[in-house]
């Protein structure tokens, strides 16, 4: 059985200044990549936003100012939660994200008992792993 992989990466700081496709508002070299790459290896590509909770990269949203907190999280909780209720696994890129991000999915993974996997550090270290973890859970092995 062919396990459903959903990437997601934390929302950015710096923002476009009208209402447009989430993996454009953001002014963030590690967001528009990973959107770009979403694309080419066809997976579906999430935002953790601290306003929206998650969005699919193609969403139009508008600009806002808000930081994630413990707070923020529950708050999104359930938002959160129905999206990821469609993926069996998980992959989380830090990229220099706030822990908030991190904390607000490791919970909601752990609760619907989903396999979640974060890489990533400042400066987008790391970030040409993102194909080899993704072809990593292409196969149809068992891998929980």
């Amino acid at each position: 059985m062919k396990k459903e992989i959903v990437l997601i990466t934390a929302c950015g700081n710096k923002k476009e200044d009208k209402p447009t496709k989430a993996g454009n508002l953001y002014k963030s070299s590690r967001i528009r990549h990973l959107y770009k790459r979403s694309k080419e290896l066809n997976i579906p590509f999430y935002i953790l936003s601290a306003k929206y909770g998650l969005v699919n990269g193609d969403e139009i949203i508008a600009p806002y100012n808000q930081i994630m907190d413990e707070k923020q999280c529950e708050n999104l909780k359930d938002q959160i939660e129905s999206v990821l209720e469609n993926f069996d696994i998980i992959i989380y890129y830090k990229g220099g994200a706030r822990k908030e991000y991190y904390n607000c999915l490791e919970i909601i993974a752990k609760k619907l008992n989903k396999r979640f996997i974060s890489f990533g550090y400042g400066n987008m270290g790391d970030i040409r792993k993102l194909e080899d973890i993704i072809n990593g859970f292409s196969t149809t092995s068992s891998i929980f």
